[in-house]
């Protein structure tokens, strides 16, 4: 057994955590595992102290205390959080859109540094696999509007918290072998691990009977099910598997003679129309690029000054691991359009301001905010349960039909969260500090 330098612990802090009398005792930071020379002592201050050889060899250089827990079935000290926030690519820039996703990462970084442990942001091409390191970067403010990423070398982490941003990234080689090598490290907690497809959501949501009034029929896009859904359906959506973002959506409206008109949203909407559903399928083919499609039943969505609306939650674990809505706002569609994607051009309205208007009751409000919770809380454990795979945040899109009733309209687990905001900087705030403090509980901290 090789020793490398000490660790020395204040006899009050060694009682607290029952760590027994030996003289050595296994060290923990992130994936890295060292013996040490354990020393129980009154004249320690702050808990503990790392001699310098055990530090560097741990790569701890954290400026801040690292939190301490101790594995009693491991006979191990555990040091850290150690977080890793995965991402593709880290720009060095000084100039960048507010809502970009250097714009999230840097803030994610400075909320971090604010945080007990070690949180780092890295990429496939940081990792050393041979020696369980990483090069990991974190923000450093430098004047009141600037500063500058450095890096260093830490541990792999204790959790992952992946932030790959776009399907294109996580279909890359480097991105998914990386992912697959850490997932199956016993030492390693990975969530929000992949986009979602709106087609296997649909079918693991119907796994649970209390969901289904919640969900609009869905079928995949063929002409069989096309025409299927036309007999029963006046409105239909189709959308690609894999879209996000409300690009790529078709919306087909059945007329009284039979005539199929429809609305492709992308940059612009295009209209046209067809006679048949296999005519549409020809017509709608260049947009679909032969993707994967749903088509799905059409909602009679409620309004707000004339405009269909839904609800954008943001769900997410807390520090004890429990989930929660960190932000609900409504998004209303502009006038014109079905699709309230603020990347299409809806706006931003505050629910309360919203639910008000389309209840006016108070006790109708708070029971209906209740519904969505419980619905919120049911779709996520079905999600985690049907998936195999954690979740620490999803995006929420939920539609109320004219009669007050509930839709669930899109899952995200990758929601995308601004810092720039026109309601509450708490509330914008919370939703980036969430996932770290749920990463500090997946470590066990």
């Amino acid at each position: 057994m090789k020793i490398t330098g000490r660790i020395t612990i204040a006899e009050s802090l060694a009682k607290e955590l029952n760590i027994p009398l030996y003289k050595h005792i296994m060290v923990r930071s992130g994936s890295l595992k060292v013996y040490a020379e354990l020393v129980l002592s009154n004249k320690v201050s702050g808990g503990y102290q790392l001699s310098s050889d055990l530090a560097q060899t741990l790569h701890l250089h954290s400026r801040k205390k690292l939190l301490i827990r101790y594995d009693h079935f491991l006979n191990m000290l555990h040091l850290g959080p150690t977080i890793g926030i995965l991402t593709t690519s880290l720009r060095n820039e000084s100039d960048y859109e507010p809502t970009s996703l250097q714009a999230e990462l840097m803030f994610l970084s400075k909320i971090g540094n604010t945080l007990p442990g070690q949180i780092y942001i890295f990429t496939p091409s940081s990792v050393n696999w041979s020696n369980l390191t990483v090069r990991g970067y974190y923000y450093r403010q430098t004047t009141a509007n600037s500063g500058i990423w450095l890096s260093a070398i830490f541990p792999l982490p204790d959790v992952v918290y992946d932030r790959v941003s776009t399907r294109t990234g996580e279909l890359r080689t480097m991105i998914r072998n990386t992912k697959k090598q850490l997932m199956c490290m016993e030492d390693v907690k990975y969530f929000n691990p992949s986009f979602l497809n709106k087609w296997k959501v649909h079918q693991m949501m119907m796994t649970n009977s209390e969901l289904h009034q919640y969900l609009p029929e869905t079928m995949e896009l063929n002409l069989n099910n096309l025409e299927f859904m036309l007999s029963k359906h006046n409105v239909l959506y189709l959308k690609p598997g894999n879209g996000s973002l409300g690009m790529g959506i078709i919306r087909v409206v059945r007329d009284s003679n039979g005539g199929l008109k429809y609305v492709v949203h992308r940059r612009k909407r295009i209209r046209g129309q067809a006679d048949s559903a296999k005519q549409l399928l020809s017509k709608t083919r260049v947009y679909r690029d032969d993707r994967p499609y749903i088509v799905q039943q059409g909602i009679a969505l409620a309004t707000f000054r004339g405009c269909p609306f839904d609800l954008r939650i943001i769900f997410q674990k807390n520090r004890h691991g429990k989930w929660q809505i960190s932000k609900k706002f409504v998004r209303v569609a502009p006038p014109g359009s079905s699709v309230a994607n603020l990347s299409s051009g809806g706006t931003a309205e505050t629910s309360r301001k919203v639910m008000n208007v389309l209840f006016k009751n108070k006790d109708i409000i708070e029971e209906k905010n209740l519904e969505i919770y419980n619905f919120s809380l049911t779709l996520a454990k079905t999600l985690e349960l049907s998936s195999g795979q954690i979740f620490g945040e999803l995006g929420l899109d939920i539609g109320i039909d004219k009669q007050g009733g509930l839709w669930l309209i899109e899952v995200n687990s990758k929601p995308r969260k601004t810092t720039e905001t026109g309601f509450s900087k708490v509330i914008m705030k919370n939703t980036f500090m969430r996932p770290l403090e749920y990463s500090t509980y997946l470590a066990g901290f």
